[in-house]
């Protein structure tokens, strides 16, 4: 329930109702599936969302990979949200909920992803129009998500950053803030 998959349901209701041209899939399964199903169907969505149930990573990421943009629901019991750095380095643009544990650290609202107010669907919309309104925007997005996860948050600059703290706190030094961004920073 705390990965919120009505939202996106809901957001598609409101792009079809506006006639907006767009194709929604819904990876995983769980207890909502069914619920899920149901608010497709009722909602009369079939030709535009798609669940695709549980799926291996490889496949999931190459669909990552091809897809415009990525919505991540879930509330702040998703904890930091590891899938979002998955999202930012298959170069999607992201619209993600305020209350996960990463999104304050990751993305930089306009400029590497897009971040809306928890449960807040009228938010949530207007920024997924947004990105399908100005599909230009949507890829530079994208492209900054993907360097935000290259050149940042990567295994080389978490290794470097790890051994400099680990020397720093083996020296003694007491309240050490290396970093003000990525690895080993704060968050």
């Amino acid at each position: 329930e705390w990965k919120h998959p009505e939202a996106s349901i809901q957001v598609a209701g409101r792009l079809k109702r506006d006639g907006y041209a767009f194709k929604l899939c819904l990876i995983g399964g769980g207890v909502l599936q069914d619920k899920i199903a149901r608010m497709i169907k009722e909602k009369d969505l079939e030709v535009v969302v798609h669940l695709l149930g549980v799926m291996k990573p490889v496949v999931w990421r190459r669909l990552m990979e091809k897809s415009q943009f990525f919505l991540l629901t879930s509330d702040q019991n998703e904890g930091w949200g590891a899938v979002l750095n998955e999202a930012m380095n298959s170069g999607c643009a992201v619209v993600a909920s305020e209350a996960i544990g990463s999104v304050p650290f990751l993305i930089k609202d306009g400029v590497n992803g897009l971040r809306y107010e928890n449960g807040n669907i009228e938010d949530l919309t207007n920024k997924v129009k947004f990105l399908l309104d100005h599909p230009e925007k949507c890829t530079e997005l994208g492209k900054n998500a993907y360097s935000t996860m290259t050149e940042e948050w990567n295994a080389d600059t978490a290794a470097e950053r790890f051994i400099a703290l680990a020397s720093h706190i083996l020296s003694g030094e007491k309240g050490i803030s290396l970093y003000e961004l990525g690895p080993c920073s704060r968050c």
